[in-house]
């Protein structure tokens, strides 16, 4: 290797330098302040469902397909969705659900 050369020169690409790779998914992680039983979310909230993932039962709210929300029993909340402004009205529409069946005061 040359003196003037990079070492980045010689690494073969895994795509075309034009070709930006393109964000399907994105995983966001954050925690329900409020202390709300899962069942009563579940029993009160249309959208939302019981599944079982990692041996516990968890909240399954879906906003659309690709798009929802898991929350566990300790309050904490994995959202899935194709980008940044469909996590936040992830987040939002779950609010609201959660407001308009009486959970949040």
């Amino acid at each position: 290797m040359g003196q003037g050369e990079s070492q980045s020169m010689n690494i073969p690409r895994l795509f075309n330098v034009f070709d930006i790779p393109e964000t399907k998914s994105i995983r966001a992680v954050s925690s329900l302040r409020p202390d709300i039983s899962l069942e009563s979310i579940w029993n009160k909230v249309s959208r939302a469902r019981k599944v079982r993932t990692s041996g516990k039962d968890v909240v399954k709210f879906e906003e659309g397909k690709g798009q929802y929300l898991l929350l566990f029993p300790s309050g904490y909340v994995q959202i899935y969705a194709p980008n940044e402004e469909k996590i936040r009205s992830t987040l939002k529409s779950f609010r609201d659900e959660l407001y308009e069946a009486g959970l949040l005061k």
